[in-house]
């Protein structure tokens, strides 16, 4: 039965957006055709499923990653995409997905791409291409629904769980340890913020005397923060003082504030240092999907 309801919506899928034939095995073949709204142009392009999952893979991924945290990558990129659409939601003019990374995930054009790093574009865009022909249509479901395929960049030591995040449990996305992503930049940071700074973008009346975290999650990151006798979200305090996560610990220095903070992102579903990580020490892409997402199983759509 759960099954079956994958096959119905994927079925939906390829009616409603139509088929094309491959023209070169050596390239992404064509298949579902979407409309994407470019939220700097503001303007909608026509493109196919796969030839999307290329352009949001070099966009969310460094292409300097190991080629099976690129298909982790392209398998979880693809299975946002289709949840998106069997959503039924609809960006602006109509579009099926949009490039903004508020509302979607992100893209790159391969001219785009080629720019930002002439020398090594082209070798690094086969790279992302080989990752996402040999994954071609394959998705992530559990019990016969697409997955919300999160991800992030680095989790810290510790994913976090959906629910703690945005109050919505999803079965699959559960916290779990993770020892993959050392390597990352921002597995532990600190910062020196002026308390003055502080006030000024918190709209804080009197000198910031005292600042204490006053509840966290069962993984560890910070929910709320109380700041003399103001109680702030975590997630406000993110945004405001433009830090990478909300793992924290606050060390009051003079005039400043010492943070220092775990991880980069909101911590849920893959974590993309930790899936290179993983592919350094040999695990496949499926391998590392199951790690970060529990119980899921995967599917191939046949364009």
């Amino acid at each position: 039965m759960k099954k079956k309801y994958v096959i119905i919506l994927l079925i939906f899928i390829i009616i409603f957006f139509g088929l094309k034939c491959s023209k070169n095995k050596m390239e992404v073949r064509e298949g579902l055709d979407i409309r994407l709204y470019l939220s700097r142009e503001k303007k909608i392009i026509k493109i196919n499923l796969e030839e999307y999952v290329v352009g949001a893979v070099a966009a969310e991924m460094p292409a300097s990653f190991e080629i099976e945290a690129l298909k982790a990558q392209a398998v979880c990129a693809r299975t946002y995409a289709v949840r998106k659409i069997l959503s039924g939601r609809k960006y602006e003019g109509g579009a099926d997905l949009s490039d903004d990374v508020n509302e979607c995930q992100a893209y790159i054009s391969p001219e785009n791409f080629k720019k930002k790093d002439p020398d090594r574009s082209g070798q690094f865009l086969n790279k992302i291409k080989q990752a996402v022909v040999q994954t071609e249509g394959i998705i992530i479901v559990y019990e016969g629904e697409p997955v919300d395929a999160l991800y992030h960049s680095t989790c810290g030591g510790k994913t976090a769980n959906a629910d703690e995040v945005w109050q919505k449990r999803l079965p699959y996305l559960r916290s779990v340890n993770c020892k993959y992503c050392t390597s990352s930049p921002y597995y532990i940071k600190k910062y020196q913020i002026e308390c003055s700074h502080i006030k000024r973008v918190l709209n804080i009346d009197k000198d910031i005397k005292t600042i204490k975290i006053v509840e966290r999650d069962s993984t560890g990151r910070a929910r709320k923060v109380k700041i003399n006798d103001h109680i702030f979200e975590a997630s406000l305090l993110r945004r405001k003082l433009n830090l990478p996560s909300t793992w924290w610990e606050f060390i009051r220095k003079d005039d400043k504030i010492e943070i220092k903070t775990r991880g980069y992102g909101h911590g849920v579903g893959l974590c993309q240092y930790g899936a290179n990580g993983m592919a350094l020490r040999g695990y496949d892409y499926k391998e590392i999907i199951k790690y970060y997402y529990h119980n899921v199983e995967f599917y191939k759509m046949n364009y």
